[in-house]
């Protein structure tokens, strides 16, 4: 029997990221999914429901094509994908309600149910607020913490060149290794770093070109040193570059930690030209971990001819669940692994461990919502225990979202789902 979607809406809460939701209705029933962050996203996602109302949720993947060729216009990648990714999820949501079968389930079964997760540590302090192009932000949850909003509008994005940063002890290396040791002990068998930090010797000239001199490269190395020997040999660990340095130091940097066993470096060099990543991999024996800012498999396809060792596709963002299986099979015949990136909600989170759950070559999976009060409040059950995600037999995503808390913390005090 045909399931008919008869709805689509959307709506955003504001946690560490804003949150943006699909829900996509088949009469009584209905399926929830998440999108990675873009501006103006609930609209992008109502302009499209129209191409989805009166499918049959059964044809997810015609509904899927439909999406691509009505975005040709304009333009195939960015936000239209994030729209894409979130209706996708919440039809296999849906779907899998439905039928009463897990997400997992209709991505060819699971090789496991229990999934490992990585705390992402930021900068070794709590995770800030940002909006969706990287403006820092004071949300509802940050202003019950007693976090009061800046007294100057900030006009600087987080991360990158363009933005000026000053070293502060959160940036030391005992700072570092104490907060390692407090993720280990949680049950975090993984943990990760920023490393496009500043440090005392850091210059205005080196942040605008993405350089390092030896003493900021031996300083960032010594942090690299220190989260180590804080979780010893034991405890797998990551550090992220968010493409702030060019190609020469990304190289210094990353055959500076060679020594201490690093599980990856991720996305050393600015995303634009994936074949820079090349001559990055090729002159290290760091792993180097790369994709969150791509869409889709042909895009992926170039990147994994790069000699990266770890992919890490966005599924909120990349096209959807199926699409990056999709991804992770052709990874998967050039035994790369598949660690996916992960900024969302509990919905977001779930949605992928189900990909992780479903595929042969998962690594680990991200979480960047532990000091955030909110993450945990969004979701109806625990999600996460000891660093694990145990998925069971429940049918969709098994997961629900607690919309009482989620019409609290809303964009705009606007939350209709």
């Amino acid at each position: 029997m045909p399931l008919k979607i008869t709805d689509v809406k959307a709506a955003t809460v504001e946690g560490n990221y804003q949150w943006t939701f699909a829900k996509v209705y088949a009469g009584a029933q209905s399926g929830i999914g998440e999108a990675f962050p873009a501006p103006q996203l609930e609209g992008v996602i109502r302009e499209y429901a129209p191409l989805v109302i009166g499918e049959d949720a059964f044809d997810v993947n015609r509904i899927m094509d439909k999406l691509r060729w009505a975005s040709v216009p304009s333009g195939t990648f960015g936000a239209n994908y994030h729209a894409f990714s979130a209706i996708e999820i919440a039809i296999l949501d849906l779907l899998g309600r439905h039928l009463n079968l897990p997400v997992y389930a209709l991505l060819g079964g699971k090789f496991r149910d229990k999934v490992r997760i990585y705390a992402d540590a930021h900068a070794g302090k709590a995770l800030e607020s940002m909006s969706r192009v990287l403006l820092p932000t004071v949300p509802l949850w940050m202003r019950e913490l007693g976090v009061a909003p800046p007294e100057a509008v900030e006009r600087e994005p987080v991360h990158g060149r363009a933005t000026p940063m000053a070293y502060a002890e959160e940036y030391n290396s005992r700072a570092y290794g104490a907060r390692a040791k407090e993720l280990k002990g949680e049950g975090f068998t993984a943990v990760k770093f920023d490393l496009d930090i500043p440090t005392p010797y850091t210059t205005r000239h080196s942040q605008e070109t993405g350089s390092l001199s030896n003493q900021e490269t031996g300083y960032l190395a010594g942090l690299v040193g220190e989260v180590r020997e804080a979780v010893g040999e034991e405890t797998d660990i990551l550090f992220d570059l968010h493409w702030k340095y060019d190609v020469n130091n990304s190289v210094r940097l990353a055959k500076s930690i060679e020594p201490y066993g690093v599980m990856w470096l991720e996305d050393p060099v600015p995303p634009e030209n994936v074949s820079l990543l090349r001559e990055v991999t090729s002159s290290t024996t760091t792993p180097i971990a790369s994709g969150e800012n791509l869409y889709g498999r042909y895009q992926f396809e170039q990147l994994l001819g790069t000699g990266i060792r770890v992919a890490t596709p966005d599924a909120p963002k990349a096209g959807g669940l199926l699409e990056s299986r999709f991804i992770a099979q052709m990874a998967a015949m050039k035994e790369i692994t598949i660690s996916p990136h992960n900024i969302s909600s509990p919905i977001g989170t779930v949605a992928q461990a189900h990909l992780a759950a479903s595929i042969p070559n998962f690594g680990v999976l991200e979480f960047h919502g532990h000091d955030v009060p909110l993450w945990y409040k969004l979701s109806k059950k625990k999600v996460i225990r000891d660093g694990f995600i145990q998925l069971d037999d429940e049918p969709g995503l098994g997961v629900e979202l607690d919309e009482a808390v989620a019409a609290r913390y809303s964009l705009d005090g606007e939350f209709d789902l």
